[in-house]
């Protein structure tokens, strides 16, 4: 009995795709969609950077800092419950606090009509960076206190707290130029989209910074800090599917550089923070094409 039902089943589900299959020949062709919105969640990995600290009479390096990501930060989950669970309590304000703290990203695109494989607009990555290991050695230079330094120390006898946590914050203008593959007359753009993708502009920074005096006089930032030396770049592979022509999914492998040269301490004029570091992340996220 159960085989029989089964195909009953497979052949009822047959019929239903044959009978889509034939709708989709007799469709008349559809308008290709080419305003893209993209929204993604992700995962960034450990990196290094030299942290360099100007002020006072100090003018030093940190060099080859260990940073780890938190993306998942704080639910340690690929899925977002500190954001999802007060959302569906409609606590909506604790929603939107959770919401900027994991990996997060944007991007808008529009393809052009006389050449739909390439594709300009803007992006938005939010990356973030913490030096959480105090116990770690790292190589020091340059001056402290007055004095000459070079040689290797532990890194919390210089910093309390160093982290870009509200994010690096990338904004740049963004190329994407992707292959049409396995295009139908509903979806012309093609269901399978690989693309490789570009980007370029600034950075805003939220530098966090708790350093170690003997005077005892605490020294610290905990802002966003916009500046023409703060800039970051990117290059990614991924793939898009579009189930439908309005809405499809897509993951993407990027690679960004980010340079942040324009940091400083907070009301202390004078001062200088810099940072500069490589970074690998992975991406999924929801694309909505109009």
């Amino acid at each position: 009995m159960k085989f029989f039902r089964m195909i009953i089943s497979l052949s009822l589900l047959f019929l239903v795709l044959f009978a889509q299959g034939c709708a989709v020949k007799q469709s008349k062709p559809r308008a290709m969609t080419r305003n893209y919105f993209e929204y993604n969640r992700g995962k960034s990995f450990p990196n290094r950077s030299d942290v360099g600290l100007t002020y006072g009479n100090n003018d030093f390096t940190l060099h080859d800092v260990g940073l780890v990501d938190e993306s998942f930060y704080p639910d340690n989950s690929i899925i977002p419950n500190a954001f999802l669970s007060p959302l569906f309590k409609l606590k909506f304000g604790d929603a939107l606090n959770a919401f900027t703290e994991p990996y997060y990203g944007y991007r808008l695109l529009h393809f052009l009509k006389k050449n739909p494989h390439i594709g300009i607009g803007l992006e938005f990555i939010h990356i973030k960076v913490f030096a959480l290991d105090m116990e770690q050695r790292i190589h020091i230079s340059g001056t402290f206190n007055g004095e000459k330094v070079d040689g290797q120390v532990r890194l919390g006898d210089y910093i309390e707290q160093l982290n870009v946590s509200h994010g690096v914050n990338h904004v740049g203008i963004t190329f994407n130029y992707r292959l049409m593959l396995s295009p139908t007359p509903a979806i012309p753009d093609g269901r399978i989209q690989p693309f490789v993708s570009a980007s370029f502009g600034p950075t805003a920074p939220h530098l966090e910074l708790k350093i170690k005096d003997d005077s005892k006089l605490e020294r610290d930032a905990y802002t966003y800090q916009w500046s023409s030396k703060n800039w970051g770049t990117g290059l990614g592979l991924g793939v898009r599917y579009k189930p439908n022509p309005h809405f499809g999914l897509y993951m993407e492998y990027k690679f960004t550089y980010s340079h942040l040269h324009g940091m400083h301490f907070d009301a202390i004029p004078g001062t200088r923070v810099t940072m500069d570091f490589f970074t690998h992340q992975i991406q999924w996220g929801l694309s909505v094409m109009l």
